[in-house]
């Protein structure tokens, strides 16, 4: 019966300590964007927006060119060409490990699209605006004020790391910001670290690597906030998470020490009692 008192008060201590030890390695953070902007309803802060300039067609973009003529027939073969392209990950569009097929014109390495009645167009280095002009002049040749729509069909932006749900995306519209695509991929986790996002982006053939403080509204006026097609965000761990990581390691060994101390004082009392 003593020893069951012991063996009682002993699992109460050890129970106690492990609470405690829990408690203590566990830690509330506070999540927040734009730190900088006032706690108030009744001030307002106002924050330039960077120039836009709209992104430049490449060799293997794929264009998604829709004509419409007075002629229905005329309409089919001239759009028979958005044909199904595939273009790796993807969801405004996510499909996680699989492949996109996105309906389009390829560019080639030539930076050209082949096209019905026009033949071969030269996009490459243009903006989707100019080439709807460029598309148009063209297909006005041969038929009475054509309707000429172009946009991107693989603007693909690429988030990893602490995100909800990391994945390459393909954003629906050409003027995406960094705040559109993190809302897209479900947003920082607490252990992200908001305030060194960083960003890669192809430029000339090289990579540019920059970081931007989304806890800080200049965020929303650096010549970054507007994102081009393949870039990509990367969102490193806070200091306090790599830290969580090493305190949960030192708690399993104070839990796994106190279990065999534990049991050493009742195997030493059972034997010499």
């Amino acid at each position: 019966m003593r020893l069951l008192k012991t063996t009682a008060k002993l699992t109460t201590s050890f129970l106690f300590i492990s609470l405690v030890i829990v408690l203590f390695s566990c830690k509330t953070e506070r999540i927040a964007y734009f730190k900088d902007v006032p706690d108030s309803t009744s001030q307002v802060k106002n924050v330039p927006l960077p120039a836009f300039s709209s992104p430049i067609v490449n060799v293997d973009d794929i264009l998604n060119i829709t004509v419409q003529t007075i002629d229905p027939a005329a309409n089919q073969v001239l759009n028979q060409g958005n044909l199904p392209v595939l273009s790796g990950n993807a969801a405004g569009n996510s499909l996680g490990g699989s492949q996109l097929i996105v309906a389009g014109y390829l560019v080639n390495k030539e930076g050209k699209v082949h096209m019905p009645y026009v033949g071969d167009v030269l996009v490459k280095g243009l903006t989707t605006e100019q080439v709807r002009d460029l598309i148009q002049s063209k297909v006005a040749v041969y038929f009475k004020e054509p309707v000429v729509n172009v946009r991107f069909a693989n603007f693909k932006v690429t988030i990893l790391r602490k995100i909800k749900n990391p994945s390459t995306y393909i954003i629906p519209n050409e003027k995406p910001t960094v705040i559109d695509a993190l809302g897209l991929a479900g947003d920082i986790t607490i252990y992200g670290r908001r305030d060194n996002v960083m960003l890669i982006r192809d430029i000339n053939g090289q990579k540019e690597i920059t970081r931007l403080d989304m806890d800080n509204t200049s965020s929303i006026s650096s010549p970054y906030f507007y994102l081009r097609p393949n870039d990509v965000i990367y969102v490193e761990p806070t200091a306090s998470r790599v830290e969580s990581t090493n305190a949960y390691r030192t708690r399993d060994i104070a839990i796994i020490g106190a279990t065999l101390s534990l049991l050493v004082i009742l195997t030493s009392r059972v034997l010499f009692r």
